[in-house]
């Protein structure tokens, strides 16, 4: 979901932090989340919505505004009335509703008057899409150590710098970063989608793919079939990358994909892909919305196995 970002209002609910929480500063932040991370490597976290019971909701900077699913039967009746607008997704672009009168529970934090964007996706998926216009209003610190997202003021935090710091800017209303990735000998600086919400590790847009003749140079370990916000499905090639480079970490034989795809955000000629929560969960994240810098630091998840399947 690719929309621009709206004004709400926030509160803080009344909560004490201790500093020796939050991992990458030295700061106490103003409000947390805890949040679990499923089998399909994505975030989730409890929120509520217009007065509903708890809801499961997926965190997904991919996503530039909060998402409510109609097909949950959790939210029937707490679905405000909305007004078309359009959506691009990775695999396509369709019309959706967006309303902008919302009240969003999220931890500690409550957003009034919350813009938010009604998708239906299956309702075994989730409830709803936690995105960028609800992350956006603070500094945010996803800690995989902790299983906390830790929110601070954007004008107060100052981050260690011996943290990977990448710088990002918005194309298509969600950040993307600079990344230098190694195929077939053959290094490349790309610019990727940084998408949390995204069970994929990195995958490379049609265009870049067909520019550089790689859908031949390796045979595929396995064929997915993907499908996003916009109801469209499409087919990527698993490959092996030679390298991913983060900073001072050479990462070898990272579990990659070459897309196919032909309509959506992975057809674009302007980027080159986007990097998915199997692979960003490997790092406890510091986004710094005020100065637009996403910090990376290795945790407990940087060895884990890209795929169950490889290892056996």
């Amino acid at each position: 979901m690719k929309r621009g970002r709206r004004i709400f209002t926030l509160t803080i609910f009344a909560a004490i932090f201790s500093c020796a929480q939050a991992k990458m500063t030295d700061k106490t932040p103003v409000g947390e989340i805890p949040f679990s991370v499923a089998k399909d490597s994505r975030i989730y976290v409890t929120a509520f919505v217009n007065g509903s019971d708890s809801l499961r909701f997926l965190v997904d900077t991919g996503a530039s505004s909060i998402v409510l699913n109609p097909n949950s039967p959790k939210l029937a009746g707490h679905i405000h009335k909305g007004n078309p607008v359009g959506n691009l997704g990775a695999t396509g672009e369709n019309k959706v509703d967006y309303s902008k009168d919302n009240t969003i529970e999220i931890g500690s934090v409550r957003y009034d008057d919350a813009g938010c964007v009604h998708i239906p996706y299956s309702p075994e998926y989730w409830d709803g899409v936690f995105g960028l216009n609800g992350l956006s209003a603070f500094n945010i610190e996803i800690n995989y150590d902790d299983f906390k997202i830790y929110f601070y003021p954007k004008d107060t935090v100052t981050v260690s710098q011996s943290f990977v710091a990448l710088p990002f800017t918005y194309i298509y209303e969600v950040p993307f970063v600079r990344l230098p990735v190694k195929l077939n000998g053959k290094l490349h600086d790309l610019t990727l989608e940084v998408d949390t919400g995204s069970d994929r590790v990195i995958d490379l847009n049609t265009p870049f793919v067909k520019r550089n003749n790689l859908l031949e140079t390796q045979t595929p370990f396995a064929v997915s079939q993907i499908s996003s916000s916009d109801g469209e499905s499409g087919e990527l090639k698993n490959v092996f990358f030679d390298e991913v480079i983060v900073g001072p970490y050479v990462m070898p034989k990272v579990a990659g994909a070459f897309s196919t795809l032909t309509r959506g955000l992975q057809s674009k000629e302007d980027i080159d892909g986007m990097i998915g929560n199997n692979f960003l969960k490997r790092f406890n994240m510091f986004i710094d919305f005020g100065k637009n810098i996403i910090y990376l630091q290795p945790n407990n998840l940087y060895y884990s196995p890209f795929y169950d399947f490889l290892i056996r």
